[in-house]
């Protein structure tokens, strides 16, 4: 294998993206070629040449369980560059796909999506369409699932390129086959394949000269890779080199795989994520609909809850107490009391004169009680007053100093009203 370098002047400014640390010393890189054959059919005797891929060592990585690299020289292969305002893949291809449905009439064709830079939620990158024959890759004759990748076979040669600012053409050439890249700052914008014959380098290096300047690109330099006959074993060490180096220009390189092996794992990729879209809108429909059933049982069982606490307080006013207004905190528990004063129930060990001696003592106890009473019910059981306070300290000591003198002392019912304090209601129990 040789490699040889047609130089220009160009300064030196790398792609912008992150540098990629991985390295492929231990990667094992093959090519494929095409041999013809004559198959003999065993039934008429008739031969017939036919034509088989196979995979030929370039150079040879150490180490078990060592990844293998195809550099292929595809045929059918193109590219063009995206951008779009959203990053995932899954949408990434659908959206490729439908660019290129239009064209589908003329052939099926496979696409490989490879994100270059992401800005913000947004990507761009290039995509690689090959013919689905073009995949058929040859047989390694070992278990190697999951290890192989495919490339173009110019692919890895891009820091050859450095000088020229990452712009020009890298050129492959084997027994058949010559097909190049033309990149602009470390990004390739175009390939091309065609046969190898006579003068056919200097004639692809010549359409280059004439498209660059149509289109007014760069030139930049070149770099062609001659992977015709055996490899040199001496050559190991630089190809490594080249290939590592490209990858710290271009870290988006090992991101390629042009292989039926990735084709199909973005399709079944696809399919799961389809499918557990699906299951994931069915859930959230199931989840809709049970919230919405237990708010609706919420506010149905509050409602019947307030309906039974108005309906109670409406019988009290009505049966004890008509001029009452604003809530009855307590209607069943006020109504027991005024029915038990009613009936002489209870027991008769604190007549009125005690209760008015016990509020005059707790008034003289506290001298600066500021507590008014309007109200005072009084029943065999206990007292109810209502009455008013600037504040809720001075309601809760006028409460305390009850509990002194009865079993149970309990402020209901209290409310801030304007321009007087905090009404209240309190229950004492004997």
């Amino acid at each position: 294998m040789g490699l040889k370098e047609i130089v220009s002047s160009k300064i030196n400014l790398n792609f912008a993206g992150k540098a990629s640390g991985e390295k492929f010393n231990d990667t094992e890189f093959r090519r494929v070629i095409e041999l013809k054959e004559t198959v003999t059919d065993e039934e008429t005797g008739a031969e017939e040449e036919v034509i088989r891929k196979a995979a030929k060592v370039i150079v040879s990585g150490s180490g078990a369980g060592k990844k293998i690299i195809m550099l292929v020289p595809m045929k059918s292969l193109s590219l063009e560059d995206f951008t779009f305002p959203f990053s995932n893949s899954t949408k990434i291809r659908e959206a490729l796909r439908l660019q290129v449905m239009p064209f589908s009439a003329a052939g099926e064709l496979e696409l490989f999506p490879v994100v270059l830079n992401r800005a913000g939620r947004g990507v761009n990158g290039i995509v690689w369409y090959s013919s689905p024959e073009e995949l058929d890759m040859p047989s390694l004759g070992y278990d190697s699932r999951g290890n192989v990748k495919v490339w173009p076979a110019p692919l890895p040669f891009i820091s050859q390129l450095e000088s020229y600012n990452g712009s020009g053409v890298t050129m492959w050439i084997d027994e058949e086959n010559i097909c190049s890249l033309l990149w602009q700052e470390n990004k390739p914008v175009l390939y091309r394949w065609s046969r190898a014959g006579e003068k056919a380098e200097e004639k692809e290096l010549a359409f280059y000269d004439a498209y660059c300047k149509a289109r007014e690109l760069d030139r930049g330099g070149n770099f062609v890779i001659n992977a015709s006959g055996d490899t040199d074993e001496d050559e190991n060490e630089e190809f490594y080199e080249i290939v590592n180096d490209s990858v710290k220009i271009c870290s988006w390189i090992p991101n390629v795989n042009l292989s039926r092996s990735a084709l199909e794992g973005a399709r079944d990729l696809e399919r799961t994520v389809k499918l557990l879209t699906r299951v994931s809108c069915w859930l959230l429909a199931l989840g809709a609909v049970a919230l919405g059933t237990c708010i609706w049982k919420w506010n149905y069982t509050q409602a019947q809850l307030q309906e039974v606490r108005t309906r109670s307080e409406n019988y009290y006013r009505q049966v004890f107490d008509p001029q009452h207004t604003g809530r009855v905190a307590n209607p069943v528990t006020l109504a027991r009391d005024k029915i038990a004063g009613l009936t002489g129930t209870g027991t008769d060990t604190h007549p009125l004169e005690e209760v008015l001696a016990d509020l005059g003592e707790i008034y003289g106890a506290e001298q600066s009680l500021d507590v008014t009473i309007d109200i005072i019910r009084y029943n065999s059981e206990g007292i109810d007053c209502t009455g008013s306070a600037p504040d809720m300290t001075t309601i809760l000591n006028f409460r305390k100093a009850w509990e002194a003198k009865a079993n149970l002392a309990q402020v209901d019912n209290t409310q801030f009203v304007s321009g007087i304090g905090y009404r209240f209601d309190l229950r004492v129990r004997w």
